[in-house]
């Protein structure tokens, strides 16, 4: 994982939400921002997708091949900063070495409802102390090897923290809930791009920007959820309890022609499961088309079959129609 002066990533490692790593790109003018509205963009960044990622991931849960308890939070440190954003983060935040920092603590989450919100600072879990590290800058290990230490502890129930914010210190409980095991990693390349790899969902920092709102960002987060939970891209390593209604699921699983509209067509019922409006997610396409115009065409790669943006609109509505009926008649949500 590359630091924050190189990449921009927010990473929710082993379940666990790790904060935005490396350095926001140019705004539209070239002109590089000062190092303040640089980090309020980061974390900004990183609060809308951590919320809307989280509700996909609690609202699903019962669907994923894959769940485990987490607490809901994104999780930052000291150590990820480097040049002049490690002062404006260690001020703004309360930030010291590798301890895990408060970032974003999503509505309805454990975090959430424990009281945590950004600017905590995490110093022990379950009476054992997190370390502060050797303070080394532009690292992810030692956030990375805390969080495994809170995950771990998440596993097992409920979490005792040992938490400091302005100084004063406190104890917090906290009480993991389920969760789908697939966390959300934003990259900023410039690009516009979205995928899964059977751990992780990534989202690049251009496709969450042409998303007008949380449903149009539900869109292309619940798509590549949907790529996890048909498990078109499986990884051993992935652990943890399997979603009670998972085998109800009537798509195909596995690598085929159809999954990317396989994970379209799940996407909106993932969304529609988690609140988000599908008519107006699917409104994202139009953005997209308009951002991307190569995205008028349909593609052929390694990746498999990629309709059209216009395409993949028309195969979308009588999805929607199929969802309406369901919420109509009382029928689960599940296609």
């Amino acid at each position: 994982m590359a630091s924050r002066t190189a990449l921009l990533a927010i990473v929710f490692a082993a379940g666990l939400g790790l904060a935005a790593c490396g350095h926001p790109s140019a705004g539209s003018s070239g002109a590089v921002a000062a190092p303040a509205a640089r980090l309020e963009a980061l974390n900004a960044l990183d609060t809308r997708v951590a919320g809307v990622a989280w509700t996909l991931a609690t609202a699903n849960a019962d669907l994923c091949p894959v769940t485990r308890l987490r607490a809901g939070w994104t999780l930052q440190s000291a150590s990820q900063y480097g040049g002049d954003l490690r002062p404006q983060a260690e001020a703004r935040h309360g930030l010291d070495g590798d301890l895990p920092g408060i970032l974003a603590a999503p509505p309805g989450s454990p975090a959430a409802r424990a009281g945590l919100s950004p600017g905590d600072l995490i110093l022990a879990v379950n009476g054992q102390p997190l370390s502060r590290g050797a303070g080394a800058r532009d690292s992810y290990d030692g956030l990375q090897a805390n969080a495994a230490v809170l995950d771990a502890a998440a596993a097992e129930g409920p979490l005792r923290l040992r938490v400091r914010r302005a100084g004063v210190e406190r104890e917090v409980e906290v009480l993991p809930v389920a969760a789908c095991a697939y966390p959300t990693q934003v990259e900023v390349t410039g690009t516009l791009r979205s995928h899964a790899d059977g751990r992780h969902i990534f989202i690049s920092d251009g496709m969450v920007e042409i998303a007008a709102d949380d449903d149009q960002l539900a869109f292309v987060l619940a798509h590549e959820l949907s790529h996890a939970v048909l498990e078109h891209r499986t990884r051993p390593d992935v652990t943890g309890a399997r979603g009670a209604a998972n085998a109800a699921i009537t798509l195909r699983r596995g690598l085929s022609l159809r999954a990317e509209a396989d994970a379209d067509h799940l996407g909106l019922y993932l969304l529609a499961r988690a609140g988000f409006d599908p008519w107006r997610g699917v409104e994202f396409l139009t953005r997209y088309e308009q951002a991307a115009p190569g995205a008028r065409f349909a593609q052929v790669n390694a990746g498999g079959v990629y309709e059209s943006a216009p395409a993949r609109r028309r195969t979308l509505q009588p999805v929607l129609a199929e969802i309406a009926a369901r919420k109509a008649d009382g029928r689960p949500l599940i296609p």
